[in-house]
């Protein structure tokens, strides 16, 4: 039986951007469909950019450098274009 202790399950953790410690094995992934990922701080600062808000470019920008990179199950990368850009 695999052991998935680990700092993801201590209460109040928070794994860092582009962690891979809740990542599903590797038999797992192959046997799905991993779809596209957007991050849910990416969608929202797409939002947000189009919103008729005070400083809406400051929160986007705000949002983008706290999107996770990657999905924590599947590892599939975020495709919003702001990491296209070098943020």
């Amino acid at each position: 039986m695999t052991d998935y202790s680990g700092p993801n399950l201590t209460p109040g953790y928070t794994n860092p951007p582009g962690s891979t410690s809740e990542l599903l094995p590797a038999e797992i992934l192959a046997a799905i469909d991993v779809p596209l990922y957007l991050s849910t701080a990416c969608d929202t600062a797409a939002r947000v950019e189009s919103a008729d808000v005070p400083d809406a470019a400051g929160w986007a920008r705000r949002l983008h450098q706290r999107c996770r990179l990657n999905n924590k199950y599947t590892g599939a990368d975020c495709i919003c274009t702001c990491h296209d850009a070098g943020r």
